[in-house]
This record gives C-alpha cells, sequence and structure tokens, in this order.
C-alpha cells in the first residue's frame, strides 16, 4: 500500500473492497478467505473485520455497491431535456458502459455459488428493480403517457435493459465473432427503434 494510502481509512475500505470483489469472483466467495484479502490488500485481517464485520457483511457491501440507478439519476435532467430516442440511446450507452466497468461484479452476483444465496438474490431482485425504474422514468416522457400502463412501461424498460445485458454477456464471451450484433451504439439505437415503433411500421 502506498505511503498516501496508510492513514487514509476510505481508501483502506475502497481497496479492500477492490480486492475482496476479485477474489471473490475469481475463485468463489466460501473459497476465499479474510487472510488472503488482507495479504493482497496490504493491510492487517482485524481492519476488514472493524470496517466491515466479517466476510459475510463485505460481501454485502459489495453487493450492495452496485448503483446504476444512481447513475441514471445523476442523467436524467440531462436525457429529459432529449427527443425520447435518443435519450434512451444514451441512456442505453451508459447502462453498457457501466456492465463493462463492472464485469467482476457481474461474474459474482451471477455466479452458481451467489444465485444459490437467499440474501444476495433479493438484493440483487431489488437492484434490477431500480434499474428498470430508471429506463422507466425516460420512457414516460412519451407523449402518450396516460394512454399506456405503468406494468407496461416497467415491462418495455425490462426489454431494453436485458436485451443490452445480453448484449454485453455475449461480446464479453464471443468478440467480435458476434458481429452480426454489431457496433454498440448502432446495435443499442436498432434497439431503441424496435422498442417504440415495432418490427412493421405504418408506411411499411
Amino acid at each position: 500500500m502506498a505511503r498516501g494510502e496508510k492513514n487514509d481509512p476510505e481508501l483502506k475500505k475502497q481497496k479492500i473492497v477492490a480486492t475482496a470483489l476479485r477474489l471473490f469472483s475469481g475463485k468463489g466467495y466460501h473459497a476465499t478467505t479474510t487472510k488472503e484479502i488482507a495479504e493482497e490488500s496490504g493491510v492487517t485481517e482485524g481492519l476488514i473485520f472493524y470496517y466491515f464485520g466479517g466476510k459475510r457483511k463485505l460481501l454485502m457491501h459489495i453487493v450492495n455497491s452496485f448503483s446504476f440507478a444512481l447513475l441514471a439519476q445523476d442523467g436524467a435532467d440531462r436525457w429529459k431535456q432529449l427527443p425520447l430516442d435518443e435519450a434512451l440511446v444514451q441512456y442505453g450507452c451508459r447502462y453498457l458502459q457501466f456492465l463493462k466497468e463492472n464485469r467482476e461484479y457481474l461474474l459474482l452476483i451471477w455466479s452458481p455459488e451467489m444465485m444459490r444465496d437467499e440474501a444476495v438474490s433479493q438484493e440483487v431482485l431489488r437492484l434490477i428493480g431500480s434499474i428498470g425504474a430508471s429506463g422507466s422514468s425516460i420512457l414516460k416522457q412519451s407523449a402518450l403517457v396516460g394512454q399506456i400502463s405503468e406494468q407496461t412501461y416497467h415491462v418495455a424498460a425490462t426489454m431494453l435493459n436485458a436485451s443490452i445485458l445480453l448484449y454485453f454477456a455475449l461480446h464479453s464471451r464471443f468478440g467480435s465473432e458476434i458481429a452480426v450484433l454489431g457496433e454498440e451504439e448502432a446495435y443499442i439505437r436498432q434497439l431503441v427503434d424496435v422498442l417504440l415503433h415495432g418490427l412493421y411500421r405504418g408506411d411499411a
């Protein structure tokens, strides 16, 4: 640990979290010990318990830190100034970028080990709901507000988010072999177009 970090609790906590996430996602939560996390973080093992209360609480801290909804809130005012299709494209591009920045987190929460963990699954479900709510809030800019049910907005937002997540997963695994999906922004624009206008247009 660098000299400037030695007396900075926040930097120490960030280092512990980053190291734990890497180890949990790489070798598994149960196979990782607090001793390993401490050694690779450059801190004492006792400091993990002091800051987080133990390995389980550290895990839940990591799970709770996936906060795309907060980023979406930050961009909400800017996106509201745009036409609906462009707002959704920018939202989608930012969501995809967020997924790429949090690859290790996704590996962790979708691992078989974590999928069997009820507390983790409940928190992931809550986070998915918050992401869906962010997409719904953008869709509600539409002139059709009042004609479309809340459930329909939620389904549409879920379709958008799920399609972007699938795009990310396929490209992460297969790379250029999935050329049929196209370049990132072009794919998201096509996705938004289908979402808003359907496969068959009235003038087709």
